[in-house]
């Protein structure tokens, strides 16, 4: 585990709070969706996902369906959840945040922990959400057999993600996709997609689509800009064509917030997808790997109790 100096110090300060806190390490893939699993079992209200986006899903999993609520500490690559509801969290696209980053890992090797530490204060903050904020319960996708929090990626994301290595990630944070993506979009040519969305069937010819629960993608690109968290529904957004120039052209739109009058992109609101695919399109859900083309993928309404700040953004969620 790391970051042992400054979750020790949210532990404690949980504990001042009246909560009683069991610290368990994951040392493989979906393993926190069973610890998860366990912890409901023995009576947990809340459990804790100290980690990336990865480890939220995983944890996301396994609370699915149950009465105990998902609490976030972002201390992962990107720390999307925590971003869009407002959490304190590092910005993935500072540069300070590696930085930060070093500091830790740096007490982590000399087993000390170190006064100027701005990501303690982070953590604390983080942790100040889990006993002030709210609990509400928010919708999940689920796409074969997995459930996520975020979306679900079709197309380019995933074939960059499933060719980023965990170490870069690691030393380079979200900037560690920017090189694989360029090269997976030079390779990475478009294809004939049929649609159906609530059994309406459309076709479009794409290497890109993102189905949306929240507005945010990556931690910082509002793909999902009308996405709403508990109404019930996925936000489907196509981005037609392909190539390097309609990849520029698609990323200038969104950093923008034109992507919703961009006529080569369409945005769908929908609670069953089916995504079939001329020739086979990987898929990923909050930043891992999964599966490929042909997938149906469904909205669960109000499905995940989760601990948001108390003046997380109010756009988020249907009234």
């Amino acid at each position: 585990m790391v970051l042992r100096h400054e979750l020790r110090e949210v532990v404690a300060f949980l504990g001042r709070h009246g909560w009683t806190i069991t610290v368990r390490e994951t040392s493989k893939p979906m393993e926190a969706t069973e610890l998860a699993r366990e912890a409901v079992r023995r009576g947990a209200k809340v459990v804790i996902a100290a980690g990336g986006d990865g480890t939220v899903n995983e944890v996301a999993n396994g609370l699915f369906g149950t009465d105990a609520a998902l609490g976030v500490l972002p201390v992962g690559t990107t720390n999307a959840w925590a971003l869009q509801m407002g959490i304190p969290t590092l910005n993935p696209m500072s540069p300070g945040s590696n930085v930060v980053k070093f500091v830790s890992n740096l007490q982590e090797r000399i087993a000390r922990p170190l006064p100027a530490n701005y990501y303690r204060k982070v953590l604390l903050d983080a942790a100040r959400v889990l006993v002030e904020g709210r609990i509400v319960a928010v919708d999940i996708g689920e796409v074969s057999g997995r459930y996520f929090l975020m979306w679900a990626g079709i197309g380019l994301d995933a074939a960059t993600i499933k060719s980023t290595s965990l170490k870069g990630k690691k030393a380079l944070g979200s900037w560690a996709y920017l090189l694989p993506i360029l090269e997976t979009v030079r390779r990475y040519p478009s294809t004939d997609v049929c649609l159906k969305l609530d059994g309406k069937e459309t076709k479009v010819r794409t290497s890109q689509i993102v189905v949306c629960n929240i507005q945010l993608y990556g931690g910082f690109l509002a793909i999902g800009a009308e996405a709403r968290v508990n109404d019930g529904k996925l936000d489907v957004c196509v981005f037609k064509g392909g190539g390097f120039l309609t990849f520029v052209r698609h990323a200038l739109k969104v950093l923008s917030h034109q992507q919703l009058r961009d006529s080569n992109m369409e945005y769908y609101q929908s609670s069953e997808i089916v995504v079939e695919s001329a020739r086979p399109l990987p898929v990923q859900v909050d930043g891992e790997p999964l599966t490929e083309t042909p997938i149906t993928i469904r909205a669960i309404s109000s499905a995940l109790k989760v601990i948001v700040p108390r003046n997380a953004p109010e756009n988020l969620f249907h009234r």
